[in-house]
């Protein structure tokens, strides 16, 4: 048969207290789910908890979700309340005033954790934190919310499954404990290995293939278990239990239907309609019988609709007796309540209900959402919402979710702005495709939105927030000294050049930076030549005279990072890339023009000594006649220099050019490479060579996608070849030629030389080949120091998701060792590094019996010395969080005389006692 639902359901709330009988305190990571399916014998029945101040009055849970989910999350939690009501009586609505309990999505650091039913105590969190933010994770949160508990910890357990302790990690037991038989009442529902409450098989296991709970066998089968897809019947079931939902009824969700009496007594509908929506009931005439003369003293036959959600909502209309005239209610809301008493035989069809897009808004706040949201807006639709806020005020939109067909001219599915309510006008934007987040604020108090589908394609809708808007900058309402800036829901102060904003956030005070219109003068970073501070930004613009060029010549450079994409702290000299590492030579640049802007900032973490520069203005003589030069002129302090293209050379007048050789020095992490005049035919008597760099500690991997040389047995007229090196004399790794493409090459360390020769007789189209950096390798450790580096863009990005590399290094002389130091050392921090890890190991492989330790977090581990002649060093990263990495130095030493353990390392340490926390990762 098929197996029921059956939760356990403890209506009370968290506190930290492993004494408390209502205590919820668990961390739970899912590995993987299990499909929904389960059969067994008769079973007993199960409990609910007694204490009904748990349950939430009139099945109404009011709701706040914290400005930091994104749109994208605000629209999954929707998509998962709805998913309750749609199958039980239950009401997740927006918090309102006079809503005193209620419900916030939020992100703790308990990860995903929830009170169990109405706290009872104000608002009360629901947190959704990493790896949580699934449609069926935040469907089990809500269960709790609701009033459940885990199907597994009710008393008589045992009699469904077993509970395989020793595979439970360590002081994780505590979440296999069952509840006492005291404390439940039997609701008479069975056991439910279905329910969405469910926990999976390898709960807290220690490791992969370790169950900790199983299904009893039934008939040679197991149930399966954990299943995060949608509500079992089971859990259905129950909640229309918990609740007493009545069986005629029920909460409709579509844009229309029909209502009809099905049973004698009580019926109660639900109507939800997506926000910004009108609903029309239509109500057909003789429905009920007129025993009484008025309502007040009829209580056998009456229909109340409301306007709202609950029994204490407005009074819409009341009809009772012989009333029988047909009529039209409408909400003024987004939601209908319908309640009946009736004595007549059943069925009877008394209402048609339609939901209705658009109409005009006269209030200073609210949300508008496309048809049928949070799931995809029908074909055809045309609606049109006209929002009016107070005179003297504008109209502010902000964009929560939004996913309409993509077009780049948006002639399918559309969302139009316009303050005339016309699709075509100067002030009309037109809005489709996936915006993330967008404001839009009108000029007046009232502005026009119409939203058309086309009758193909559907997507998910939208959902905008529209709020009563004022310019504050325009009237006498701020108090910025310099600049100000109208934002939505206030205003922002700023300063001119050479000025900050102080901490009063208004007023305007000297600072590093200025406006320096001169023909020469100096700069430097703030506090130099001592180091400069955290969270500083200066701005300097230098102006000379028209036809002049300004010369910069920093001749001291010490900026925290890696000389590439600075993502900490940088200069910026115009609209040119960050600068950012340390430089032992002056660095000297020249504007294209007569004016520059120079940008420093630091961020909140490393400082450095900073900088010092010079500047200069020159007259440019390039811009005449290009100073006589054939190809380019580059101008320079105080003179010239011609410049050729590539595959020339200057000839000996110095300004006009001939034919040359070839070189490129590459050093970007990955990028493309071409043989000359590619896709052209490669000219004669070529000889061109390419260097290629890396981060130390990593490899650089070349594939040819294109290749085609002429062809020889042996390669002697026209060739590609390629040494794993830094130049010519490195390893040979390859020579080729021919129409097969060479294959994938890969370098032993950070270096990769290639060279293409042609002869003087037959071209063909040449090649095209992408080189990419590789994490690992094997490396030697001598007596000078070498590095390896978490990731080749390191300083300048995060590194990225899903990373496995390991690094072997071995010591250089027989009989030496390998000592390892981090440097640097930032990377996700989590109670048993879990999630991005460094393992270090005493020898050449990851034997767990030769771990050094595991680490992670933002604390430097301890140097490490091999007991032997080699280290593995080890880094992963999973599909989440990212963070700076790591530096770290190697060089050759003694051995060490005993290998010190230290299994995990991690700045975080959790408390012993904490509340629910669950985390499920598929």
């Amino acid at each position: 048969m098929t197996i029921s639902n059956a939760f356990l359901i403890i209506l009370s709330f968290f506190i930290i207290d492993l004494s408390s009988e209502n205590l919820s305190t668990e961390i739970i990571r899912f590995r993987r789910f299990y499909s929904s399916s389960s059969s067994s014998s008769s079973r007993i029945v199960r409990a609910a908890t007694a204490r009904k101040e748990r349950i939430w009055p009139e099945g109404i849970i009011p709701f706040v979700i914290t400005s930091n989910f994104s749109g994208e999350h605000q629209h999954l939690f929707l998509r998962a309340m709805r998913h309750w009501e749609n199958y039980t009586c239950v009401s997740f609505v927006p918090k309102q005033p006079h809503h005193k309990h209620y419900i916030i999505f939020t992100v703790d650091k308990c990860g995903c954790c929830s009170y169990v039913g109405r706290r009872g105590e104000g608002p009360q969190a629901i947190s959704i934190g990493k790896n949580c933010d699934k449609f069926g994770i935040v469907v089990h949160e809500l269960g709790h919310v609701v009033g459940f508990w885990h199907e597994h910890t009710r008393p008589d357990r045992d009699l469904y499954v077993d509970i395989f302790y020793k595979s439970i990690q360590t002081g994780q037991d505590y979440n296999f404990e069952k509840s006492k038989p005291e404390e439940v009442d039997s609701l008479g529902e069975p056991y439910d290995f279905s329910s969405i409450m469910h926990y999976a098989r390898d709960t807290f296991s220690r490791g992969a293939f370790h169950d900790t709970i199983l299904p009893k066998p039934s008939s040679g089968f197991r149930s399966e278990i954990g299943q995060r897809i949608q509500l079992s019947e089971g859990d259905i079931r129950q909640t229309k239990k918990l609740y007493k939902c009545l069986e005629c009824g029920g909460t409709l969700m579509q844009e229309s239907g029909n209502l009809a009496i099905t049973h004698t007594g009580k019926c109660t509908w639900h109507i939800i309609a997506p926000q910004g929506h009108t609903i029309f009931l239509n109500i057909t005439g003789s429905t009920l019988s007129k025993p009484h003369s008025t309502c007040f003293i009829e209580q056998q036959n009456v229909i109340m609709v409301r306007d709202g959600v609950s029994t204490s909502s407005a009074l819409l209309d009341q009809i009772c007796g012989d009333d029988n005239s047909f009529r039209t209610i409408a909400s003024s809301g987004n939601r209908m309540m319908i309640n009946i008493q009736s004595t007549l035989p059943s069925p009877i069809p008394f209402a048609t209900y339609y939901a209705i897009c658009g109409g005009p808004i006269y209030a200073n706040e609210g949300v508008i959402q496309s048809p049928k949201y949070p799931e995809s807006y029908p074909p055809n639709s045309d609606c049109q919402w006209t929002i009016q806020v107070d005179e003297d005020s504008q109209v502010a939109i902000e964009i929560v979710y939004f996913h309409l067909e993509q077009h780049k001219e948006c002639i399918y599915d559309r969302l139009i702005l316009s303050e005339s309510g016309k699709e075509k006008d100067q002030s009309s934007e037109t809005l489709c495709g996936i915006i993330e987040t967008k404001t839009y604020v009108s000029k007046s108090n009232q502005l026009s939105l119409r939203f058309f589908s086309d009758n193909s394609v559907q997507k998910t809708g939208f959902e905008l927030r529209f709020s009563k808007e004022l310019n504050e900058c325009a009237t006498d309402k701020n108090n910025c000294e310099h600049y100000c800036s109208n934002i939505v829901g206030g205003f922002k102060c700023s300063c001119r050049v050479g000025f900050s904003l102080s901490d009063n956030g208004y007023s305007c005070e000297t600072t590093c930076g200025g406006f320096l219109k001169s023909s020469n003068g100096s700069f430097s970073s703030p506090n130099f030549p001592a180091k400069y501070p955290n969270s500083k930004t200066c701005v300097w613009e230098i102006e000379a005279e028209t036809g002049y060029h300004i010369f910069l010549n920093f001749t001291k450079f010490n900026v925290e990072g890696l000389r590439t994409e600075c993502a900490y702290d940088y200069v910026k000299i115009g609209d040119s890339e960050k600068l950012c590492g340390e430089y032992h030579e002056p660095l000297i640049f020249t504007t294209p023009q007569n004016r520059v802007r120079i940008e420093f900032s630091s961020d909140s973490s490393v400082e450095r000594d900073g900088f010092f520069a010079n500047f200069i203005a020159d007259f440019d003589e390039c811009q005449y006649d290009n100073a006589g030069c054939e190809h380019s002129c580059q101008n320079r302090l105080g003179s010239y220099i011609c410049t050729c293209n590539a595959g020339f050379i200057l000839s000996e007048d110095k300004h006009n050019c001939k034919e040359g050789s070839c070189f490129f020095e590459l050093n970007a992490p990955s990028g493309e490479i071409n043989s000359p005049s590619f896709p052209s035919d490669y000219p004669k008597s070529q000889n061109c060579s390419w260097h290629f760099v890396t981060t130390p500690g990593h490899r650089l991997m070349l594939t040819f996608s294109t290749f085609q040389v002429e062809e020889h047995s042996q390669c002697k007229y026209d060739a590609v070849s390629v040494f794993d090196g830094g130049d010519s004399d490195a390893a040979l790794a390859g020579v080729f030629c021919g129409l097969l493409p060479p294959p994938l090459l890969l370098s032993s360390l950070n270096e990769l030389y290639l060279t293409f020769t042609s002869d003087a007789s037959v071209s063909r189209r040449g090649f095209q080949a992408q080189y990419s950096s590789v994490c690992g390798g094997r490396l030697i450790a001598e007596s000078t120091p070498g590095h390896i580096y978490s990731h080749a863009t390191f300083s300048d990005s995060k590194y990225g998701k899903n990373q496995d590399c390991s690094w072997s290094v071995s010591a250089k002389n027989a009989g030496r060792g390998v000592r390892l130091h981090f440097s640097t050392f930032n990377l996700e921090a989590e109670d048993d590094c879990h999630y991005d890890y460094v393992e270090v190991y005493d020898g050449s492989e990851a034997n767990p019996d030769m771990l050094f330790g595991r680490f992670c977090g933002d604390t430097i581990p301890e140097i490490i010395t091999s007991t032997g002649s080699e280290i593995l060093l080890v880094l992963h990263t999973d599909n989440a969080e990212e963070e700076k990495g790591f530096v770290a130095e190697y060089r050759e030493s003694s051995r060490s005389t005993r290998r010190r353990i230290s299994k995990i390392h991690s700045e975080v340490s959790r408390r012993p006692k904490e509340p629910i926390n669950e985390q499920f990762k598929q």
